[in-house]
């Protein structure tokens, strides 16, 4: 399945590598997400990049000012997040790092079990964080898949509510990210052309951190 007006449009004809290269060149997280994706590449067992990337990412998307992640009591929820997925992202980095695969094609480097596998335990870390994450506006869905980004660059997909709602339709982050890959693998094939070497500045390295340039790109226009 591919998601509409992302990589394809409503006609499911393929955006071409210039319009992705334009949308890439225009995005205004590019420091942001590439510095995250530079720091996060060596996890500490203390928990201290993940959560100083995690606030970072939380941060410039504007998760900060106010919320669970307001800057008050930010540290402390982070720290309460590592706690209870900390293992969890260390044994997925680790076994990353231990592929010896690239990390920026990760997702499509592996075979299809592997992904499986990888996806399952993506969606229940999401839901561990889910008791930390939730408002009473939001079910967390947002700050869950930001914090996991922030250190999983290579895997997970940061959304935003417009992007659940509008773009997505779905609340399970296994569910986009199975998409996305089915996606990416489609534009290739008709391209020609890899997704993650679009950025001529070769900071947005990662399969995720390009999608997701272009799934913002996807959300309705006011």
């Amino acid at each position: 399945m591919s998601f509409p007006n992302i990589l394809f449009n409503s006609n499911r004809i393929a955006l071409t590598p210039s319009q992705v290269r334009n949308e890439i060149i225009a995005f205004k997280y590019t420091d942001a997400v590439h510095q995250t994706i530079c720091d996060s590449r060596k996890l500490q067992k203390d928990g201290k990049v993940f959560i100083e990337c995690s606030a970072h990412i939380l941060s410039n998307f504007g998760m900060t000012r106010s919320g669970p992640f307001k800057d008050i009591n930010q540290k402390d929820i982070l720290r309460n997040c590592w706690e209870a997925v900390g293992d969890g992202v260390l044994e997925i980095h680790n076994s990353v790092i231990e592929s010896r695969l690239s990390r920026d094609r990760y997702l499509l480097e592996i075979d299809d079990s592997e992904r499986e596998e990888l996806i399952g335990k993506i969606w229940s870390l999401t839901k561990q964080l889910l008791p930390l994450t939730m408002v009473k506006t939001s079910y967390g869905l947002v700050g869950a898949s930001k914090i996991l980004f922030a250190v999983l660059p290579e895997i997970v997909l940061p959304v935003d509510n417009n992007m659940w709602l509008k773009v997505f339709q779905t609340v399970d982050l296994g569910d986009v990210i199975k998409n996305m890959v089915f996606d990416i693998q489609h534009w290739e094939e008709v391209t020609g052309q890899k997704l993650n070497e679009m950025d001529p500045q070769k900071r947005l390295t990662t399969l995720p951190s390009d999608y997701n340039v272009m799934a913002m790109n996807a959300r309705p226009k006011k």
